[in-house]
């Protein structure tokens, strides 16, 4: 079985090739129309804290956990000291401690999917809600897209779209109540700024890639973009991630 990935590495660039707190912005209200405002919320994989302070700016009680120190220490100056280093598989919460718990661009990097659901499952109350928005992408048509999809689909390790994540959740005990889309989310990169991050392994699965697993799966797809006309030229893509709301039976 995989390990969780520990996203440490990421902590100095993250916020910069994520998104950061514009992100953060964009995401928390479809987290805040599924959940209670009065009502105390657990961020399980916090990261550096983005979506949790736009969360506490539209007056949320959150709390959070991380697997990486170095992530958390830049949630803790944002959202103040909410915050504990833990692993989704071992949450450091006695059961029914909370009403609702959302994970934001975390499941797809759990080890033990099955486990971590679980403990959530722990955590949460009867009837509590579990708000996931997966980390894998949904991506347009653009040929940058599809070039993308498919370095996306030749690397990464773990797939936690719905069609993986509810057989898992209603394994332990929990309904899904929902399975949606947000809204697309706008890029605009030249195919050179894309395939120059990609050689600096900017994305998470990536990092254990060796060389010659690179050169075999990725570089190819490298040279592909760097061929496409106008290289160096911005163009807009958009991609789109899923929304899936588990309840936890009574």
């Amino acid at each position: 079985m995989q390990s969780s990935v520990n996203f440490s590495p990421a902590a100095d660039f993250y916020d910069k090739t994520r998104g950061g707190e514009a992100r953060g912005r964009r995401i928390a209200p479809a987290i805040a129309e599924r959940t209670a405002k009065d009502r105390l919320i657990l961020d399980a994989g916090m990261g550096t804290g983005v979506v949790a302070l736009a969360l506490t700016d539209l007056g949320y009680s959150v709390v959070g956990i991380d697997l990486s120190h170095s992530m958390l220490t830049k949630a803790v100056s944002r959202v103040g000291q909410t915050a504990a280093a833990a692993s989704l598989t071992a949450l450091p919460f006695p059961a029914g401690s909370f009403s609702q718990v959302y994970s934001v661009w975390v499941t797809h990097v759990v080890g033990d999917l099955r486990k971590g659901l679980q403990e959530v499952h722990r955590v949460l109350e009867p009837g509590g809600r579990y708000v996931v928005i997966p980390g894998m992408i949904l991506f347009d048509d653009h040929p940058v897209s599809r070039i993308m999809e498919e370095i996306q689909s030749r690397t990464a390790e773990a797939d936690d779209r719905a069609q993986r994540i509810l057989p898992l959740a209603e394994s332990v005990g929990f309904t899904a109540v929902e399975v949606g889309e947000l809204d697309a989310a706008t890029h605009e990169h030249s195919p050179e700024q894309i395939a120059s991050g990609l050689e600096q392994r900017m994305l998470y699965h990536l990092w254990a890639v060796d060389d010659a697993v690179f050169e075999e799966k990725v570089a190819p797809l490298v040279r592909e973009l760097r061929a496409l006309p106008d290289p160096d030229h911005p163009v807009k893509r958009q991609t789109r991630r899923q929304i899936i709301v588990l309840e936890k039976r009574g």
